[in-house]
């Protein structure tokens, strides 16, 4: 018997090179939470997305234009070859998904070979995010990244951005309470692009259009959460010099429906800026409380010792750096650092916060802490608002409401 492996290591896909247009894909399936997954997460690798019922697969050829077909198990045997044989005329590739020890997956992607199918190696389930990766990495682009800054200003005429949202997580019930939002660019050519290639520094005169978007669209979601029945405390990083332009935040809030002011969001600044300048952040926690908002302070590290036995912090959340919670489960050193930012957090009344938690050792020593949230790519990478909306708030208010 074919195995599946045989076939990943035999196959040779031509790579597509540094693509003009974002690849089009439209993953095909009976069961509708099956087509969302796949569709999410090829969106996520900078695919265009659609999904369907096979009953739609010839609208879908010829309305959207796929360059890759995704298709698993249908309902009855005999409906995948029913599947490969309509598509006999298509140019583009077709990729199989289904039970990893399923002779009917070997046996209908040998099938689409011999109809002379551009066939994907046949991805087996359950499968990790690599495999997943790997079989599709012919439409990549080889550069996942530009290599030279995207103009901020053409994002926002264009409406590139996006707003992503990564939970934080209660360490003892593992149940979300609360996010930080995350900004993104969603580029025709790159396609997601994270800020390091385009967030300007403070004083660059785009910063001030950024932050308006960021702003807004996070009191948006966040009062579509509530409305849905889903209310969130969400979090958003602001630089310091962006606080203290009073006009400028000013003329943000103005703008804002009145029932987005009743509280539930939080602007983080990073920790040097406490360190260096305790007055000016005062005096924008000040000013933010006038708002119903709280500040949160991010990235602290070793330098947080100097904020020890503060108990007049104006702050209601504080964030380790993940440089220190990564690997604290084995570093003594780091566990120190954890333990004092837990501390000093207690001694201000505010949450502790725990980022870039991504393995069981830490996650236990992260809970052993005291850490009041977590965040990290063990529980969850950051995601669109959609798919954080309908597969983390809806699914944890299920539970228990």
């Amino acid at each position: 018997m074919t195995d599946i492996r045989d076939i990943a290591r035999q196959a040779r896909v031509v790579p597509f090179g540094q693509r003009q247009i974002p690849p089009r894909v439209c993953v095909v399936d009976s069961k509708p939470h099956v087509r969302t997954f796949l569709a999410e997460l090829l969106e996520q690798l900078g695919f265009v997305a659609c999904a369907c019922v096979p009953a739609d697969m010839k609208d879908a050829l010829l309305e959207f234009f796929p360059d890759l077909i995704v298709a698993g198990p249908l309902a009855r045997d005999g409906d995948v070859p029913l599947l490969l044989r309509s598509l006999s005329a298509f140019t583009g590739k077709v990729m199989l998904f289904g039970g990893r020890s399923s002779p009917a997956l070997i046996r209908d992607h040998e099938h689409g070979e011999k109809m002379g199918l551009a066939m994907l190696p046949p991805l087996g389930t359950p499968f990790r995010d690599g495999d997943f990766r790997d079989n599709v990495r012919g439409f990549l682009p080889i550069t996942p990244s530009p290599s030279v800054p995207v103009d901020i200003d053409e994002a926002l005429v264009n409406g590139w951005l996006e707003l992503w949202y990564q939970p934080k997580i209660d360490p003892r019930t593992l149940t979300p309470r609360g996010a930080e939002a995350m900004v993104r660019v969603r580029h025709p050519t790159w396609g997601v692009i994270t800020p390091a290639y385009f967030v300007p520094a403070a004083n660059d005169p785009y910063f001030h259009g950024l932050a308006q978007f960021v702003i807004m669209r996070v009191m948006a979601d966040r009062l579509r959460f509530t409305l849905a029945g889903h209310p969130v405390d969400v979090s958003v990083r602001l630089p310091m010099p962006a606080l203290e332009d009073a006009p400028f935040i000013d003329a943000i809030f103005r703008k804002l429906p009145e029932p987005a002011a009743q509280g539930g969001l939080l602007i983080e600044v990073d920790c040097a800026d406490l360190v260096t300048d305790l007055d000016g952040v005062r005096r924008a926690a000040t000013a933010l409380a006038f708002r119903n908002i709280g500040l949160a302070i991010g990235a602290i590290g070793s330098e947080g010792a100097a904020l020890a036995g503060r108990a007049d912090l104006p702050v209601v959340e504080l964030k380790a750096d993940r440089k220190f919670v990564r690997g604290c489960g084995t570093d003594r050193i780091k566990q120190a650092v954890c333990a004092a930012i837990v501390s000093t957090a207690r001694g201000s009344r505010a949450r502790s916060v725990a980022d870039g938690v991504e393995t069981q050792a830490d996650f236990l020593t992260v809970r052993e802490l005291g850490f009041d949230l977590m965040q990290g790519a063990m529980f969850a990478k950051p995601m669109t608002a959609d798919r954080f909306e309908r597969a983390v708030l809806a699914r944890t208010y299920a539970k228990t409401g």
